[in-house]
């Protein structure tokens, strides 16, 4: 579960460009969780979100569609288990933590 949230960090980095589709989707659903119970993303993690997004050419697809995929909802479910608190700790290990508010 710690590579999941990793990898969900790792969205907001500049490492984007080695993550999987798959991947990406498990990512927003963790920033899905994130920006829904936490305190969401910063304006820079957002522009970093959404430049992953063009990078895999999901960004002509609503975040919402994407967010159905099933890898989304595993990513999202994983956040859930760290819980807020947990995520932020995880993402401030890894160095990302300016991303998030």
């Amino acid at each position: 579960m710690r590579k999941i949230l990793i990898a969900t960090l790792m969205t907001l980095s500049t490492i984007l460009h080695a993550l999987s589709p798959n991947e990406m989707l498990v990512v927003i659903g963790a920033v899905k969780f994130y920006n829904e119970n936490c305190g969401g993303l910063t304006q820079t993690g957002i522009k970093k979100m959404n430049n992953s997004l063009e990078h895999f050419d999901m960004d002509n697809t609503p975040v919402a569609v994407l967010e159905r995929s099933k890898m989304a909802f595993s990513g999202y479910q994983t956040a859930k288990k760290f819980g807020c608190l947990g995520t932020k700790n995880e993402a401030n290990k890894a160095g990302y933590g300016k991303y998030i508010n």
